[in-house]
């Protein structure tokens, strides 16, 4: 689906749908797609305009300035959302300039969603740019578990839609599945930061143990947000003669601890798309020793644990599969009389509706 021919070349439209049919839109939701693009609009004018990326970026402002989205209101009845690329001031960009900077955030945002490596190397050949625009990508990407969609579009192209699990297939881009088996995710509390040293201190609960790390300086406004509050650290891990880690190094994320509810309203996969016939919200909870969450709900059987947020979706994606393929889709016959009562208790809350 296209824009109509009257919408400008340096003009994009943002769509964000909240899960289950709602009719409203946190702010918090609106205001991290908004300024994530806002993000994402700076990298690819440095594209534009030839300039490199430093270690430590900082934009000049009368380059922010250029680059500006504007949103106009969003249409009635509708969470569609029109913006363009304009300057702040007098000091105006060519409408050339900004309808690159549109067209090409749109065809590489379409490449990271269908896992082209070789086409995003193509289209930005700055190593560090890539990574800066692709982990912008992944923050634009809905929360794990948070059931809203997103998706934008140029005034030529088709739509790009940003799932849930776009920040594990970037993660594949940036570092295939093969070169992270020795990461590792560890939860701790924010401790201590030297912000001269982009230095930060978790302190690890179950052995009372202080754990240092260095970050990015983008992390910043983060970090200051989430003092003394859990955060977590992923990267390789150093573990003591108990399997506990006792140092942290390259580091390749650092992310607040996000415990807000699931909300799940289908699931894709083995060929199936599995319905829910009311939105399932749940909410996830901590261990004890708080480097696992788990989400339970004992009417329906679900009992799922991971490190992290994202990989907790994909536990409880695919133990929703699984139990439709044992359960929901099995025979009677086959069954036992507790697996029968929960196969009625599934077709009740679940449906299959074709084919993924």
């Amino acid at each position: 689906m296209t824009m109509p021919a009257s919408i400008p070349r340096d003009s994009i439209e943002l769509r964000i749908e909240p899960p289950g049919n709602k009719n409203e839109v946190p702010v918090a939701v609106l205001t991290q797609a908004l300024l994530v693009f806002q993000q994402l609009i700076h990298l690819f004018a440095l594209q534009v305009e030839g300039r490199s990326v430093r270690q430590r970026m900082r934009l000049p402002e009368e380059m922010k300035n250029r680059y500006l989205l504007q949103c106009s209101p969003p249409t009635p009845g509708s969470f569609a959302m029109q913006a363009r690329v304009g300057g702040a001031s007098a000091d105006l960009i060519s409408p050339l300039q900004a309808a690159q900077v549109i067209e090409r955030l749109h065809a590489f945002s379409a490449a990271a969603v269908q896992g082209e490596r070789e086409h995003l190397m193509d289209l930005v050949a700055d190593g560090r740019l890539r990574f800066r625009i692709l982990d912008c990508l992944s923050k634009l990407a809905p929360a794990a578990g948070s059931g809203y969609r997103l998706s934008f579009r140029n005034c030529v192209g088709d739509a790009v839609c940003l799932e849930e699990d776009l920040p594990a297939r970037i993660e594949n881009l940036l570092k295939p599945p093969t070169e992270r088996h020795a990461t590792q995710t560890v939860t701790g509390m924010l401790d201590e930061i030297s912000f001269s040293e982009h230095k930060l201190t978790i302190l690890y609960t179950p052995r009372n143990r202080s754990l240092e790390c260095f970050y990015e300086e983008d992390l910043e406004p983060m970090l200051f947000e989430n003092r003394r509050d859990l955060i977590q650290v992923t990267g390789r891990v150093i573990m003591d003669d108990d399997n506990h880690p006792k140092k942290i190094v390259e580091v390749e994320a650092i992310r607040e601890l996000d415990l807000s509810p699931f909300n799940l309203t289908e699931v894709s996969g083995r060929s199936r798309l599995i319905r829910m016939r009311e939105p399932l919200t749940l909410v996830p909870r901590l261990s004890e020793s708080q480097q696992l969450i788990y989400l339970e709900h004992e009417p329906l059987d679900i009992s799922v644990f991971a490190p992290t947020r994202a990989e907790l979706l994909a536990e409880l994606k695919e133990q929703v599969l699984v139990l439709w393929e044992e359960y929901a889709a099995e025979d009677d016959a086959v069954l036992s009389v507790p697996a029968r009562s929960l196969k009625q208790r599934l077709l009740q809350a679940w449906e299959a509706v074709g084919r993924a």
